[in-house]
């Protein structure tokens, strides 16, 4: 009870005091700042001077407070924004590098260097999709037969050869690759001149079997296609192994790839009419379904 009744002085009191503030300042706003009015009004100011520092003192840091939150909050969103445009600024540099990177590649393709005529007898063609399984050595390509293209033509890149094509639509093109088991290719070493059969094996390094070479075969010896089923001279790989020759079996080691075919976008496809293999006598014969066309 004691408590509430001083809490009524308090606020009389307190009320009180506003109203004679409130008074000053009309007397003020009329008057001079000489007189009883200036007078009053500079009691009334050391009298408040406490009470006003008292709540600036509280209301300060929450107005502080307010303001750092605001600011705080319009520092997330600049940042925001600011990753937004790093972002966009990293994928439009990525795409713009995958375009020079495409661009350098049909370059070089444009200036391939292939045997004869050949790359005035050739087109450009793009990769669409690989083959539909893990034992599925092929690929697609976005040109046809309305593009001139058409069955058992070869197929390189700028490493190497990369197979010849087997099937076609108007508009597509699909390609068995060296390392189909299907596949076999006469081929020349360079540095011996021995002949032989490169044959694929699903994946990794060819078969290679020459059953007329009377020599060592060493390896890195540059291995090329002989006329025939493909033009003369096109790049198949590289010997992998030492091999020396077996009595009755000639010589048996691997080839090296030129191409990696899981690095494929790009190729040329040579619009060349096969002809034979001119694989020797006694040479491994080409597996089944690889008949010339």
């Amino acid at each position: 009870m004691l408590t509430n009744q001083r809490f009524a002085r308090s606020t009389a009191l307190f009320l009180t005091l506003v109203t004679i503030a409130f008074l000053l300042m009309t007397f003020d706003v009329r008057s001079e700042r000489g007189g009883i009015t200036g007078t009053l009004r500079d009691g009334a100011h050391t009298l408040f001077e406490p009470v006003q520092a008292a709540v600036n003192s509280v209301v300060r840091p929450i107005d502080s407070s307010i303001e750092a939150l605001i600011n705080l909050a319009g520092l997330r969103a600049e940042n925001a924004r600011l990753r937004q445009q790093l972002d966009e600024a990293n994928r439009t540099l990525a795409e713009t590098e995958v375009i020079r990177s495409q661009n350098e590649v049909l370059l070089q393709l444009s200036q391939l260097d292939l045997p004869g005529d050949l790359l005035e007898q050739s087109l450009v063609a793009r990769v669409q999709s690989g083959g539909s399984s893990n034992f599925d050595f092929s690929l697609v390509l976005n040109k046809g037969s309305a593009d001139g293209l058409a069955q058992g033509q070869p197929v390189v890149n700028l490493q190497g050869l990369v197979g010849r094509i087997v099937s076609v639509t108007s508009s597509s093109a699909t390609v068995k690759l060296l390392t189909d088991p299907d596949h076999a290719v006469a081929v020349q070493l360079a540095l011996s001149g021995f002949v032989g059969t490169a044959s694929g094996r699903g994946a990794g390094d060819l078969k290679f079997v020459s059953s007329r070479a009377d020599g060592p075969v060493e390896s890195g010896e540059v291995a090329v296609t002989l006329a025939g089923r493909y033009p003369a001279g096109l790049l198949v790989g590289r010997v992998a192994k030492d091999a020396a020759p077996a009595i009755g079996a000639g010589v048996q080691t691997t080839i090296e790839p030129a191409v990696d075919f899981n690095q494929l976008d790009f190729v040329r496809v040579i619009l060349f009419l096969p002809g034979i293999d001119q694989t020797p006598d006694g040479e491994e014969p080409a597996p089944a379904g690889e008949s010339t066309p």
